[in-house]
């Protein structure tokens, strides 16, 4: 019960992430890494080696080659220490699979625990590290540098029991994996969990060789080798260190619990295999979408959803103001339940604030000015549809003033912004209103037509950028 306020709404969603990926280039990280290097938003600082599957300098040859079929040569690699333990049974089969064409020339690499303390000293964006192997490298770097626990964000680990601390990764360096999780660190295990159908098998295969997707070639090239073949006609290729990807990507599949021993450290209880096989089919063949629509994977974009008087603005609309807008303006309409010139400004608004600061919605803090009477109060649907911040989060107040006016103040992390409609665009909405009244009455259809034309003029018309007065406070 303690916990439930931090726990009882959910988090923000990310598009965009800037990660440093370890590995230590079992077959399972050509996959997960490509998923990674095909993904849109994805900002990847570094690749780390580090010393399982393959040792460092082996996978080093084979990152390489995938790295330059993606056209990715430029991402910095750090090669981790060699740990003459470790000596798996398929490392030799590992050892002969090409990951793709190999580049003219190699360029010069650091030691991985350097070069992930420089990423780390040279970025301002907090650093999502995916470990694919053993955690040596980050203990490494802590070491070395114990500051670099304040920059990372998290770090999303491949484990093969997660609940007990078992499996090849943590075994191949426990005394890394213990640093690293008593440094305080928010860490997240992932794994697969014995589920007997998330194997990439034969229909996966099929799939990657009838796509054209960059992942589904380099899926295609690896898979097709004869050695690499017979293995994956027995059904030996479990899905690993790929969920770590799909994760990162698709987070609401994975059931998360917090180790009671650790408040630091989470992992994975449970996840829809369904949900993640049709994931991962859809980024082979292309159809696969990351937005942050709440039930549907793509907002509609067929002319044919929408009334005929919308579509005749649906291409200038998009084309001038963004997509941002236009689905802001559209889901705010249905909400709203009809087309109202206050809710389309307020739509307007909250996406100017979003803009102001920099961030995605579910992140403002709303004071709105505009009442709890129309039309001004219809300013207030727009601005909770746009940001995010609605009654429900309990991030948007509205004020009961005897004035109300369309204007409302948005704060981010302590920063505050009053937005206003400016009184030229205030005057004209209440001419074409009176107009409205004057000739139809409030309850004559006509009326309601007048302030449809109106709204959607406004939409059209109305640039976020020369409507509004901005006022930092």
């Amino acid at each position: 019960m303690l916990f439930l306020p931090c726990w009882s709404q959910p988090l923000p969603g990310s598009l965009k992430h800037n990660i440093v990926i370890d590995t230590d280039c079992g077959i399972d990280d050509m996959r997960a890494i490509s998923i990674l290097l095909a993904a849109k938003g994805i900002k990847i600082s570094a690749i780390l080696l580090s010393d399982g599957s393959l040792p460092p300098e082996t996978g080093y040859k084979k990152l390489k080659q995938l790295l330059h079929t993606f056209g990715r040569d430029s991402i910095p690699i750090g090669k981790g220490p060699v740990n003459s333990a470790i000596n798996p049974p398929w490392r030799e089969f590992n050892e002969h699979i090409t990951w793709g064409n190999t580049p003219g020339c190699y360029f010069p690499e650091k030691e991985a625990y350097g070069e992930f303390i420089e990423i780390m000293d040279n970025t301002m964006e907090p650093i999502t590290l995916l470990c694919l192997g053993p955690l040596t490298n980050l203990a490494d770097a802590i070491r070395t540098d114990t500051g670099v626990v304040r920059k990372i964000d998290r770090v999303i680990w491949y484990n093969e029991l997660t609940d007990t601390m078992e499996g090849f990764n943590y075994e191949c360096d426990k005394k890394a994996a213990d640093e690293v999780m008593n440094a305080k660190l928010k860490i997240i295990m992932i794994s697969n969990l014995h589920k007997p159908v998330m194997v990439f098998d034969t229909a996966l295969y099929n799939m990657s060789c009838g796509s054209l997707t960059m992942i589904a070639k380099c899926f295609a090239t690896v898979h097709t080798q004869p050695e690499v073949m017979a293995k994956l006609k027995q059904g030996h290729f479990r899905l690993a260190d790929e969920l770590v990807s799909i994760y990162l990507l698709n987070p609401e599949l994975f059931d998360i619990n917090i180790s009671p021993h650790n408040v630091h450290l989470r992992y994975s209880r449970d996840y829809n295999a369904g949900a993640v096989r049709e994931a991962l089919g859809d980024m082979i063949s292309g159809n696969y979408s990351r937005s942050q629509n709440v039930v549907f994977m793509n907002f509609p974009d067929d002319r044919r959803s929408f009334q005929y008087d919308v579509r005749q603005i649906m291409d200038s609309a998009i084309s001038r103001y963004g997509y941002d807008e236009w689905k802001a303006n559209i889901m705010t309409d249905e909400f709203h339940g009809h087309l109202g010139v206050f809710s389309i400004v307020g739509a307007k608004m909250g996406i100017k604030a979003r803009e102001f600061f920099g961030v995605g919605p579910d992140v403002l803090k709303v004071k709105t000015y505009a009442g709890l009477k129309p039309p001004f109060s219809c300013l207030n649907d727009g601005i909770q549809v746009s940001t995010g911040a609605t009654l429900g989060m309990g991030t948007i107040q509205v004020t009961n003033d005897s004035l109300a006016i369309p204007s409302a103040v948005f704060t981010c992390k302590g920063h505050s912004i009053r937005i206003a409609l400016k009184p030229q665009y205030l005057k004209q909405v209440n001419d074409d209103i009176n107009e409205g009244i004057v000739k139809f009455g409030l309850m004559d259809d006509g009326y309601w037509k007048l302030v449809r034309r109106n709204a959607l003029k406004y939409w059209l018309d109305w640039d976020r950028d020369t409507i509004f007065i901005i006022e930092e406070l």
